[in-house]
């Protein structure tokens, strides 16, 4: 990688910047891998809808506001294009909310409809 890096950006010497051996994290090693998509049901895994809803910040302690998730990884249905395009969407709402912002009342967001439309609560 850094020597892709350095073909890329010949004046920044990136490899002076690493202070401790990299690693490589793979979804591949996790004890539950499904597959290249993980192949998931909605809700199958058992943090989805905490991560999905998790731009609905209304609730939280102020200090654990402010920081909004985006891509396949926080979506409902985890590993496809749709989720990370919905979960960008649900993330700008947040912050736009977060900012005191809203939506025009003719085109709510996620964040509007958020109490008709959420997944439901699973026990």
């Amino acid at each position: 990688m850094l020597h892709s890096l350095g073909q890329i950006y010949p004046d920044l010497d990136i490899a002076s910047h690493i202070i401790g051996e990299p690693i490589t994290v793979s979804w591949e090693s996790d004890p539950n891998f499904m597959g290249a998509f993980k192949n998931n049901l909605p809700g199958h895994y058992r943090y989805q809808r905490r991560l999905f809803g998790h731009f609905m910040q209304e609730a939280l302690p102020e200090r654990q506001r402010g920081i909004f998730l985006a891509g396949d990884d926080v979506s409902f249905t985890a590993g496809w294009a749709e989720g990370a395009v919905t979960t960008a969407l649900n993330a700008v709402w947040g912050t736009v909310a977060h900012l005191g912002g809203e939506s025009s009342p003719g085109n709510p967001g996620p964040g509007d409809r958020w109490s008709e439309l959420a997944p439901i609560t699973l026990d």
